[in-house]
């Protein structure tokens, strides 16, 4: 049972990857379900716009003692304070970990707040565990783009590695897009960020890289970024781009 419900939590999550929240989760998952998928109908809720009720839910079964302490409520809890930049709420539900995808959010989670040290002993926690594992080489390469430097090479082929052991996704494309740029390879990067377009043409990351990467190689990227301001308005790239124009407009109007 305990493997059915886990196999489950993993079907669910994928489909919430692929963007299918209505139709293959939250439909699907009735209040009847185990506390792991009912986290992840919360998950689903949350990403569809509702985030207010599937926070106050969230909060509200993390205090109760019977199910707070459940494994994948806890990530759950920490991929959606991810979500709202509420670093250290999100902590306070994954640091204790316990499982490898919870090591892995605790690494993505340091990443966000520039803490490469404290991610660093998330991952070697999870190399002592599975060292081959696909989550622990993930977190190596997530690592190792933050540190940069000649981590940026080892980090390229870890995504070269899964390039060659799986089918080719948004996410392994666009790792080895950002090592390329990294060291320099504009027009590779280019190459494979064109590749995860054509798989998903709504990709936030794809856009946003594709966006920098025309910038380096002097092309125009306006059209990547009407793309990014209409599926994605919340994307920290829109954002800051937004605030630097309307500072920008407010510094001529005052010299004119």
């Amino acid at each position: 049972a305990d493997a059915a419900a886990e196999r489950d939590v993993i079907v669910f999550r994928s489909y919430i990857a692929l963007g299918s929240y209505q139709q293959l989760v939250i439909s699907e998952i009735d209040s009847s379900a185990a506390t792991s998928l009912q986290a992840v109908k919360l998950l689903a809720l949350y990403l569809t716009g509702d985030k207010e009720g599937a926070i106050a839910s969230l909060k509200e079964w993390l205090s109760d003692s019977a199910i707070g302490s459940n494994p994948v409520l806890r990530l759950i809890a920490g991929i959606i304070f991810m979500h709202e930049q509420d670093y250290n709420e999100a902590l306070k539900h994954t640091h204790t970990g316990g499982t490898l995808d919870l090591h892995a959010l605790n690494v993505q989670i340091f990443l966000k707040m520039h803490r490469s040290d404290y991610a660093d002993k998330q991952l070697k926690i999870m190399q002592q565990t599975d060292e081959d594992h696909t989550l622990t080489q993930l977190a190596n390469a997530w690592l190792d783009i933050a540190v940069g430097g000649s981590k940026i090479r080892e980090a390229y082929l870890i995504f070269q590695d899964f390039a060659e052991k799986y089918p080719m996704t948004g996410m392994v494309l666009n790792g080895k897009a950002v090592c390329c740029m990294h060291m320099g390879s504009f027009e590779e990067a280019e190459t494979l960020l064109l590749e995860a377009l054509n798989k998903d043409a709504k990709d936030p990351e794809t856009l946003a890289n594709l966006i920098v990467c025309n910038l380096h190689l002097g092309k125009p990227s306006s059209r990547y970024f009407s793309q990014l301001k209409l599926s994605h308005p919340d994307h920290v790239l829109v954002k800051t781009t937004t605030s630097a124009e309307g500072n920008f407009e407010r510094a001529l109007q005052a010299v004119a």
